[in-house]
């Protein structure tokens, strides 16, 4: 018995097949209507989400209000700011634990380079162009921030055009001018930008298919980059960029300043850090979904400061008491006015002229008890005081503090793993850029727990491989230290292998540093070490001369260790790639050895002089020309 599925589902399967393959990430065609409108439904439908914003700034910037009698004051406690600014310290710390699996059984090394690269670029993505700490409290704040991730292409400058006549002496300096200049500058910027200055795809909520950035620009500035444009001369227009996955458009002052081209960055450039703090509703309402961490507290917060500032009037009176005199008129208006209340005053006061102080109540206990159970609510719902380091009233130990420290912690797990995924995110949006806008090799200078490092990343060192993790955990210095300690004695032990645990404890080049342990032991060798000794008696007399007195060995015989080191030949050899006489080469077979041309020719050293000539006749060639890279004049990854 055959089972047909279109039978019982009443639904023609090629209509299904056609469903189930359509692309759920279609993407819109860019024109100025479509623009223009749905921008301006766009605003419509984020417009309760923007004021929102707009009250979490009030109160983190301690500009909001609430009633007071009209001889009383306004006390403005920075509950707010020290929330948002507690969060942030807990979703930035300063090293992140970067780890790209490997894309096969035997990429390893790619997987460790890349994890290495990435590393350095978001170091010097925060020496360049510091965003993390600003997204950070706009995701606090608002419950989402955006990062724009692009190529800064005014960063590096063209190469040199090819001499016409012949002589490339002066081309090949310049050349490695501007190679060296390149390798220090770094050409990737990422941008915040807030949420109130966009508006984006809610229906694709996980993976928005366009993005709408507006802000004002002068129009001069329009006009000298983009002089098409018909637009004022004059004053400031609105500027709108619209991002696709694979388009980008500019509009000023409803025109377009650049028409719909593509960006080749191959991937939106926008990274969307979401702590999934709102609630996902008919209709994806922006104000449901987005909600920052001060959302619905904010009656709370203009309680506690105005029970505060009731609690301070009462003592300021109490502090400052009034003075009432009583006595015959006349005499008494005058001792009112002589009277003073400086420390060491001394008052003369006429017989039947008395002054008494005003007698101030004592503030009630309920605003006390009040205060605290507002302080209560709000650290609840927000930052408890011990994630601020404030040891908690009952906290017998340092070891409870932290315990406590840990589980009010877990009230930052939603924008700790929020910051995760947008950090993942934009390391694949740099290797995107490196692999389809830059297209070739980038260098990155960095800082690690473990020291400074470099690395250089081709394309063909991604290929494709854009996945990544990142893990948010600051972790003492001590406690650094213990994990050293645990995975150092489990390795002597046997319970784990080398590689596993150098990773564990927090190593994370861990092929690269046991490579450099094998050559550490290949040069504590007694052979090895005898011929270096025997070089640096060749390089310095002083220590030829101290060999000699010892009577370790000639100065003739140091001459000769160091030419077998330099030439590989003698008694005593090392490997040297460099080096291609007949007396170092394996044994060939009569009919190679009757085909075989001699030679002379060394393989060319990375990094020297004649790889730099070579580089330059391959970009000068007439074959492919002078590659240039995208100047300001047009958007970066335009013009592939």
């Amino acid at each position: 018995m055959s089972y047909n599925a279109s039978s019982s589902t009443g639904v023609n399967p090629e209509e299904e097949i056609e469903r189930e393959s359509a692309n759920p990430l279609e993407e819109p065609l860019l024109s100025i209507e479509w623009v223009q409108s749905t921008l301006d439904s766009g605003r419509k439908n984020f417009q309760t989400f923007y004021e929102n914003c707009n009250e979490a700034e009030d109160f983190y910037l301690s500009n909001f209000d609430f009633s007071v009698p009209e001889t009383g004051s306004q006390v403005r406690l920075g509950t707010a700011h020290s929330t948002i600014n507690t969060l942030v310290a807990h979703v930035t710390p300063q090293f992140l634990d970067i780890s790209v699996p490997p894309p096969g059984p035997k990429g390893q090394v790619r997987a460790e380079l890349l994890e290495k690269f990435l590393r350095g670029a978001n170091h010097m993505l925060e020496q360049f162009s510091p965003t993390r700490r600003e997204t950070a409290k706009h995701m606090a704040l608002y419950g989402i921030s955006f990062e724009k991730t692009e190529f800064a292409a005014n960063r590096w400058e063209d190469f040199p055009e090819p001499p016409t006549d012949g002589d490339v002496t002066d081309y090949k300096e310049q050349l490695q001018d501007v190679l060296n200049r390149r390798n220090i500058n770094w050409p990737i910027t990422s941008t915040c930008i807030n949420p109130k200055m966009m508006v984006w795809d809610t229906n694709n909520i996980q993976n928005p298919r366009w993005v709408m950035h507006f802000y004002e620009i002068d129009a001069s500035w329009v006009r000298a980059h983009f002089p098409s444009w018909e637009g004022p001369v004059e004053g400031t227009v609105e500027f709108v960029e619209t991002w696709t996955h694979s388009q980008v458009c500019y509009m000023a002052d409803g025109k377009f300043a650049l028409e719909p081209k593509r960006h080749g960055y191959k991937t939106l450039p926008f990274t969307m850090y979401w702590p999934h703090t709102g609630l996902m509703t008919d209709g994806n309402d922006p104000s449901s979904l987005y909600r920052g961490i001060l959302h619905g507290n904010f009656d709370m917060l203009r309680a506690e400061s105005r029970l505060a500032s009731q609690y301070l009037d009462i003592v300021g009176n109490s502090a400052w008491p009034t003075r009432d005199f009583r006595g015959p008129p006349g005499i008494t208006e005058q001792v009112m006015e002589q009277y003073e209340e400086t420390p060491g005053a001394k008052n003369f006061l006429p017989q039947n002229v008395n002054v008494e102080r005003a007698i101030t109540p004592d503030p009630p206990s309920s605003i006390v008890i009040a205060q605290q159970m507002m302080q209560s609510a709000i650290e609840d719902n927000t930052a408890p005081a011990v994630s601020r380091g404030q040891r908690p009233t009952g906290a017998a130990s340092g070891y409870h503090t932290a315990v406590l420290a840990g589980i009010a912690a877990l009230n930052f797990g939603a924008y700790v793993e929020a910051a995760q995924r947008g950090l993942q995110d934009r390391n694949a949006i740099m290797l995107h850029i490196i692999e389809n806008v830059i297209q070739d090799k980038v260098t990155v200078f960095g800082k690690t727990e473990t020291g400074p490092m470099d690395a250089i990343v081709r394309p063909n060192d991604i290929r494709g491989h854009y996945v990544n993790m990142v893990q948010l955990s600051p972790t003492s210095p001590e406690e650094q230290e213990r994990k050293l300690n645990l995975y150092n004695s489990l390795w002597r032990t046997g319970f784990v292998d080398h590689d596993t645990a150098l990773r564990k404890a927090g190593v994370s080049n861990a092929l690269e540093v046991r490579s450099k342990l094998l050559a550490e032991n290949f040069l504590k060798g007694e052979q090895v070490q005898q011929v270096l000794q025997g070089e640096a008696a060749r390089r310095v007399p002083l220590l030829q001369q101290l060999v000699q007195a010892t009577g370790m060995t000639s100065g003739q015989e140091a001459e000769q260790i160091a030419q077998n080191i330099l030439n590989t030949q003698g008694d005593t050899q090392l490997p040297n790639a460099g080096n291609f006489s007949s007396g170092n080469q394996p044994a060939r077979s009569p009919a190679t050895e009757a085909a075989r041309v001699e030679t002379n020719t060394r393989p060319v050293v990375p990094g020297s002089l004649r790889e730099q000539e070579l580089v330059g006749r391959q970009i000068a060639s007439p074959r492919t020309g002078n590659r240039r890279v995208q100047g300001r004049d047009l958007p970066p990854g335009l013009g592939q």
